[in-house]
């Protein structure tokens, strides 16, 4: 894997933790567990460089992206929600993917 997506990823995994501490703290419990799943993967993308942590992070940005707009939706409104969510939880994944792309053949 080359350097540069060894860097976006330890940065991607900080940005996760916090995020996810953030959410913790606000007892956004399934938020949480989404979270975790998702940093998960982002591990086995790092440290191991599988493909699956590729698609079990945008799996969980799929779920991210829906709890986001149910819990958001009498706060902001449906097209705020939509669009903060979709911002939250396809940033980190699509970063990545565009960071990986090239070496998608040589992930395991």
């Amino acid at each position: 894997m080359k350097k540069s997506s060894k860097i976006w990823l330890w940065i991607a995994l900080v940005l996760c933790v916090c995020t996810t501490a953030l959410n913790l703290s606000e007892g956004r419990w399934l938020s949480v567990a989404i979270a975790v799943v998702s940093i998960l993967g982002l591990c086995a993308l790092l440290f191991t460089q599988r493909k699956i942590g590729y698609i079990v992070m945008c799996i969980c940005a799929v779920g991210s992206f829906l709890v986001g707009v149910t819990q958001n939706i009498q706060a902001l409104g449906a097209l705020m929600a939509i669009v903060m969510s979709l911002i939250g939880s396809a940033l980190v994944p699509g970063i990545t993917g565009l960071m990986i792309r090239s070496q998608w053949s040589e992930l395991k």
